[in-house]
């Protein structure tokens, strides 16, 4: 068994606009095993949503994700992580679609983060950004189920490498 340990904070402010929040999220890591072990180090990169899926369909928020990046492309036994988050007012429908399906609302948010891995050793520490922005849509369907459709894209920037993009699409279906 590799131990491994982490913490994260997270602190929200109101913004005038009406149900609009700003959020900043960090969290850090460390693990006393070599870097070498592959169980050691923690691992980040992309949304993390599936195509379908039944879990939160804000997954850029969770503690491995880093949108820009290929799944489990960034990894270390230590990390820093921080992301600011604009959660902007939703817009709601009052007739898109039919009594069978519609669509209720789209909520759009916009984020930027930053990730540092291998803290405390200068010679294979990585240091990257990255931005994007998310929009969901709730549809209602034969009025007991429904779905939220959410749609992303995110660029992620880390010294001596090209911007690396990741583009999302994930169908959450709700009971």
């Amino acid at each position: 068994m590799v131990p491994r340990f982490h913490g994260t904070f997270d602190r929200s402010m109101a913004v005038p606009a009406g149900h609009s929040s700003i959020w900043v999220r960090t969290a850090a890591g460390y693990s006393p095993r070599s870097r070498d072990e592959p169980f050691a180090n923690f691992y980040f990169g992309a949304f993390g949503n599936n195509w379908v899926d039944h879990r939160d369909e804000k997954r850029y928020r969770e503690l491995y994700s880093f949108p820009g990046a290929s799944v489990n492309e960034i990894a270390g036994r230590t990390f820093v992580k921080s992301i600011v988050e604009w959660n902007l007012p939703p817009v709601r429908f009052r007739r898109m679609g039919k009594p069978g399906f519609y669509a209720s609302w789209a909520r759009p948010s916009i984020f930027v983060g930053g990730l540092a891995t291998n803290v405390d050793a200068r010679k294979v520490r990585r240091v990257l950004t990255d931005t994007g922005a998310q929009l969901d849509f709730r549809f209602g369907l034969l009025s007991v189920l429904e779905l939220t459709v959410s749609a992303g894209a995110a660029i992620a920037f880390e010294d001596g490498y090209p911007p690396r993009r990741e583009a999302m699409l994930s169908v959450k279906i709700l009971r």
